[in-house]
């Protein structure tokens, strides 16, 4: 009996910590940004816990992805999922996933938070479910990519839906290295209001070039081989490049927005 109220007594204060960090958010995500995004399937939500290098420089993290269920007898409970992991300079990955439904009981509250090498919180993001499965307050991603009008995208902390990976290409390896690119955009679930276009043209000889733009910066360019190893290659470069190049983007935005 003793051990248990112990047990409850200490998530509960764990639980009202959580809900005031949020007061304290300006001081993460500053080189490593935590979010928490968020896809609507079936009767169930599914929430994908990324991380976003935000810096020219590599780490080594630790992740704790965290779901409190309080019921109406102010009863918490704790699951979580943790690990440790490698974040290269300007990458973005997906952590973990977890799926709740969507009509389940009482308050659910969904935290990610990500530790540097010292054990020090530096990058978190939260999400609250009220009773009766209301829909978190953050922007759902679909499970397949469209185009959502300006006045549809709703800012969240960077970057928003709405803008699309167009594809110009005109022999099979400019169509092999759009699939290879767009593959790794949708898997890392990046959401950027700003178009990235990848352009096929002739180029010397027998080859062509392919250049991949970020709006109007161009951020890539190369003459194709059709191997696969190459092409696989210039696409994990140009997909660093145009995340930097979004990220910058995010930054003048934010800063604009300040001042």
């Amino acid at each position: 009996m003793g051990k248990n109220h112990y047990i409850k007594q200490l998530a509960s204060i764990i639980f009202m910590m959580l809900l005031c960090s949020v007061a304290h958010s300006q001081f993460y995500n500053k080189e490593v940004k935590a979010k928490i995004l968020v896809e609507q399937n079936s009767e169930f939500y599914t929430f994908k816990a990324t991380a976003e290098n935000m810096t020219p420089s590599d780490y080594n993290l630790r992740y704790d992805f965290m779901v409190f269920r309080k019921d109406e007898k102010g009863n918490t409970s704790k699951s979580n999922q943790e690990n440790r992991f490698y974040l290269k300079a300007n990458e973005k990955l997906i952590l973990s996933t977890t799926a709740i439904n969507y009509n389940a009981d009482g308050r659910i509250i969904i935290v990610l938070v990500i530790y540097d090498q010292d054990n020090n919180p530096i990058g978190q993001d939260r999400l609250d479910l009220a009773k009766g499965g209301r829909t978190p307050e953050k922007d759902m991603i679909p499970e397949e990519v469209e185009p959502v009008s300006q006045d549809q995208a709703k800012p969240n902390d960077g970057f928003v839906l709405g803008g699309l990976v167009i594809e110009n290409t005109i022999t099979k390896a400019g169509r092999d290295f759009y699939r290879y690119f767009y593959s790794d955009y949708f898997n890392r679930g990046i959401k950027s209001q700003t178009n990235i276009a990848i352009d096929e043209v002739p180029g010397r000889g027998r080859t062509t070039m392919i250049s991949v733009k970020v709006g109007d910066q161009l951020v890539w360019r190369f003459f194709s081989q059709p191997r696969k190893d190459f092409l696989k290659k210039m696409a994990g470069i140009a997909m660093q490049r145009s995340l930097r190049q979004l990220q910058r983007l995010a930054q003048q935005k934010e800063e604009f927005t300040r001042y």
